[in-house]
C-alpha cells in the first residue's frame, strides 16, 4: 500500500508504525546502497535506488507515497508522486519558496488525490489536549502564550545549507510556529531576533507573534545547542480561568527514553496532571492520513491552506531575523 521515499531517520520512524498499523510497506528508494539494503532489510520491502524507477514498476500495487527525503527534494518527489497520481503525506515543511507552495497547493485542489504535511505536532496527544482545553473554554480568553524547542543539530551535511534546509528556523522552529498558526488563526505580525551559525543560517531564535484575533505568542528554538543537553520541548497558554503547561525532555533528539507532563492549573482547585495515554503520535498521524485515503475524507487537520500559512509565516519570521524589523500583514 505504501512507498517511502528516503531511508533515514524519520523514515524509520515512519516504517515502525505503518508496520505497527499493520499496513504493508512495498518498497523503499534511496541512493545510499547500504541505507536501502538495511532498511528493506528491516521492513521486508524492496529497495530502489531511484524514486522514479520504484513508482515505475510498483504504481499499481501503491495508493501511497511518503516522502522522507531530505527538504530541498521535496518539491522534485511530491511532482514524481503526483505524476503517478497516489496519495502523498510528505514531511515537513511542504517547501522553503512560498511560490512553490503555492504551485503545489494549485494542483492538489484540483485532484482527487490528497496531500498532507507532517506535522506532527497537531497529532501530539498532550499539544491535542492543550487545543481541546482552549476551544471548549476550559482556560477562558487567553493571555499570554508561550513555546519552546531544543535541540542538537542533524549530523547530515544537507542540515547545515540554509539553501537546502531552511536552517533552524524551517527544520525545527517551524515545529512550534505552525501550531501556533493552527491554534489562533490569523497572524497580524511577527517579529524575531536571535543568531546564526557559520553557514549564516538562522538556528537561534526567539519569535513573536501577535495575531487578528488578539493573542500574543513568543517562542524559542536552538538547532545547535550544546551535545550532552537533553532534547527538550515546553508549550505554556495562559488563560484568565486557567493555565495549562507540557514539559518534554528526551535523549539526544528523541532517540531514548522521554519523561513529560501536561498540567492544567485553575484557581480554587489543585492542579491536575493530565493522563492522555502513550501513543505514539507518528502513529497517530499516518493512521490519520491512511484513514483519510480509505475513507475519501480530506485530511482537514493538516489541509493545505493552514499549512501555506505556517509556512508564510516562517518566511516572514526570516524577513524580521534579516532586516531587524517588525513584519505587518
Amino acid at each position: 500500500m505504501v512507498a517511502i521515499i528516503g531511508g533515514g531517520f524519520i523514515s524509520n520512524i515512519h516504517a515502525q508504525c505503518y508496520k505497527n498499523l499493520g499496513v504493508n510497506i512495498e518498497a523503499i528508494a534511496d541512493i545510499s546502497e547500504e541505507v536501502r539494503n538495511n532498511f528493506a532489510s528491516k521492513f521486508n520491502c524492496k529497495a530502489y535506488e531511484s524514486a522514479e524507477k520504484m513508482l515505475e514498476e510498483i504504481s499499481e500495487k501503491i495508493e501511497i507515497v511518503d516522502i522522507c527525503a531530505p527538504t530541498f527534494l521535496h518539491e522534485e518527489m511530491i511532482e514524481l508522486a503526483y505524476k503517478y497520481n497516489k496519495h502523498i503525506i510528505c514531511e515537513k515543511p511542504l517547501s522553503i519558496h512560498l511560490d512553490k507552495v503555492d504551485e503545489i497547493i494549485s494542483k492538489f485542489k484540483n485532484s482527487d488525490k490528497y496531500l498532507m504535511t507532517a506535522q506532527v505536532i497537531r497529532f501530539w496527544p498532550e499539544y491535542v489536549k492543550i487545543k481541546e482545553w482552549i476551544d471548549n473554554g476550559t482556560l477562558g480568553n487567553i493571555k499570554l502564550v508561550s513555546a519552546k524547542r531544543l535541540a542538537q543539530h542533524p549530523k547530515s551535511k544537507w542540515f547545515y545549507d540554509p539553501s537546502k534546509s531552511g536552517g533552524g528556523v524551517f527544520e525545527l522552529h517551524i515545529h512550534d510556529t505552525d501550531f501556533l498558526c493552527y491554534l489562533f488563526g490569523d497572524v497580524k505580525e511577527v517579529y524575531a531576533n536571535g543568531s546564526q551559525d557559520e553557514n549564516k543560517s538562522w538556528d537561534f531564535i526567539n519569535s513573536s507573534i501577535k495575531f487578528k484575533n488578539g493573542v500574543s505568542a513568543v517562542s524559542q528554538g536552538a538547532f545547535g545547542i550544546t551535545e550532552n543537553y537533553p532534547f527538550t520541548a515546553n508549550f505554556k497558554v495562559i488563560g484568565d480561568k486557567g493555565t495549562a503547561e507540557f514539559n518534554l525532555s528526551a535523549g539526544v533528539n528523541l532517540d531514548s527514553g522521554s519523561t513529560n507532563s501536561l498540567t492544567l492549573y485553575r484557581n480554587g482547585h489543585e492542579p491536575i496532571v493530565e493522563n492522555v495515554g502513550n501513543r505514539d503520535a507518528y502513529e497517530i498521524e499516518l493512521e490519520y492520513f491512511i484513514n483519510c485515503v480509505k475513507n475519501k475524507t480530506y485530511p482537514d487537520i493538516v489541509n493545505l491552506d493552514s499549512i501555506r500559512k505556517s509556512i508564510e509565516t516562517t518566511i516572514n519570521l526570516i524577513r524580521s531575523l534579516e532586516t531587524g524589523n517588525v513584519i505587518k500583514y
